[in-house]
Formats: structure tokens, C-alpha cells, sequence
């Protein structure tokens, strides 16, 4: 499996979230499978993204396990890391809808207090993704004023 082979299977795992019918035990079947089919990719930017949204996953399969009676958590947090993951515009833009997301899932996580740890942890990777997107914002910038003084 390649990085774009492991993304399309990513989105049908969201997807699966998103709609709620699958149960949290076939969600973990689907992240197993993930990890285990991507196990050869190692160009270290591709490898660290996977495993972030490997991660991502798995704590929202066990926030999933947790809450079936509460607050569908699984399905906002699900949606929130997705929009937050696409490559979609800018990277001004991919920083915004990052920072949304955060703002989204710390939102939930202050109306259910019960599962505020699991949730917050899941923006972890949003927040790696984050800087490093600050970083590539700030190096695009730089570049592109030392293009302007020459």
C-alpha cells in the first residue's frame, strides 16, 4: 500500500465513522488492517502522518467504545479531524480549518467532561500538524520575501 492508497482507505474509515453504522469493534478490525498495510511505507513525512492519523483513529475507536450512549463524540471528533486533515487551499487555509477543528473538539470536550481527556488528547495530532504547518507557512514566507529583495 502507498501514502495515497492508505489516505483513500482513511477517508472510508472517517466515512464509516461519520455515518455511525459500523460498531466500534469494526472500526478497530479497520485501523488494525491500516496499520498492518502500511507498515512498508518509510519516507519519514508520509510515515509520520500516517501514524498520527493511525493514532487519531484509534482514540476515537476507544472514545467510541466508551460513549455509545452519550453525545455521539466519535462522529464530531471524526468530522473535525477530517476537515482538519485535508490538503485542500493553502496552507494558510489548512491552518485555519486545523484551528477550527481544535476549537470544535475542546468544545465538545467541555460539554462532556466525562471523556474531556480522551478528547483533548485526540487534538494532540492536530496540534503536531499544526506547527509543523506554522513551520512551512513561515519558510514559504521568508522565501518569498528574499525572492522580493533580489
Amino acid at each position: 500500500m502507498n501514502y495515497d492508497e492508505f489516505n483513500t482507505e482513511y477517508t472510508k474509515v472517517l466515512d464509516k465513522i461519520k455515518s455511525g453504522k459500523c460498531s466500534w469493534s469494526e472500526l478497530s478490525g479497520h485501523v488494525t488492517r491500516l496499520r498492518q498495510s502500511t507498515a512498508g511505507i518509510t519516507a519519514p513525512v508520509e510515515r509520520g502522518q500516517i501514524d498520527s492519523d493511525l493514532a487519531a483513529l484509534s482514540q476515537m475507536v476507544d472514545l467510541s467504545r466508551r460513549t455509545n450512549d452519550k453525545e455521539d463524540v466519535w462522529t464530531v471528533t471524526s468530522e473535525a479531524i477530517r476537515r482538519a486533515s485535508s490538503q485542500e487551499g493553502t496552507v494558510a487555509d489548512r491552518i485555519g480549518r486545523i484551528e477550527a477543528s481544535i476549537n470544535d473538539i475542546t468544545a465538545l470536550a467541555n460539554r462532556n467532561p466525562d471523556e474531556r481527556d480522551a478528547l483533548m488528547q485526540s487534538t494532540s495530532t492536530l496540534r503536531i500538524l499544526h506547527s509543523s504547518l506554522q513551520s512551512s507557512l513561515r519558510s514559504e514566507r521568508a522565501e518569498q520575501e528574499a525572492a522580493a529583495v533580489r
